[in-house]
């Protein structure tokens, strides 16, 4: 009897460890095939936009107009602020224009008190140029110089922009805003724009004076 019960005790623990060993190796085989999750992915830093430029331009007043550019969404659009630098409570703010590429600074109603006019130009193989103008209010407040957009009408043949196709380039020339640009499917000519500037109801306008080919 004695022996018989060693025996039985044996074959027991003989069966349990083999239990155990299968049920590891089960445990194993499910850990392998479960795919490991992966860590997620840590998006990249944005890129803070650049701090504005400000640049200033002193009028023959002595008053200095003071313009703030900045590119919250892109190289391509600027967001611009004009003010008088000693006096920012009446700023005039843009949003979305075209990149700034040249500013000027002319009395062309010749009233004693200069203007500002920043000239954009549009991305692209266009590069359209577009005008904002800014009066001094006898150095006083700050009134805006506006230029039409162009019509259909005006570049079409007989227009006083016909060829148009871009690429303007804008100067004051002996107290005139003067506007160039190459005429389209011509080669070598271009046409000259020249305007001048109007009191209007609301604000001063700049209309064309004249518009030549050479």
């Amino acid at each position: 009897m004695k022996y018989n019960f060693l025996v039985v005790a044996a074959l027991s623990i003989a069966m349990f460890s083999c239990g155990d060993q299968k049920n590891e190796k089960e445990t194993s085989s499910v850990a392998a095939d479960t795919p490991a999750t992966a860590a997620p992915e840590t998006p990249p830093p944005t890129e803070a936009p650049p701090p504005p430029t400000v640049k200033e331009f002193k009028t023959k007043t002595g008053k200095v107009f003071q313009l703030e550019e900045s590119h919250p969404v892109g190289m391509s659009l600027s967001d611009i602020k004009i003010m008088f630098a000693d006096d920012k409570t009446s700023v005039l703010s843009f949003s979305d224009l075209d990149a700034v590429n040249k500013v000027l600074v002319g009395d062309l109603d010749k009233n004693g008190f200069d203007e500002l006019y920043v000239i954009t130009t549009a991305a692209g193989s266009g590069s359209y140029g577009n005008l904002r103008g800014f009066a001094s209010l006898s150095d006083k407040s700050i009134g805006m110089v506006n230029l039409r957009e162009l019509a259909e009408s005006d570049m079409a043949k007989g227009g006083q922009f016909e060829g148009y196709e871009g690429h303007d380039e804008f100067n004051i020339v002996n107290n005139e805003l003067v506007r160039t640009f190459p005429i389209k499917s011509d080669k070598g000519t271009k046409r000259t724009v020249v305007y001048k500037m109007v009191q209007g109801e609301a604000a001063y306008q700049l209309v064309v004076k004249s518009s030549t080919v050479n």
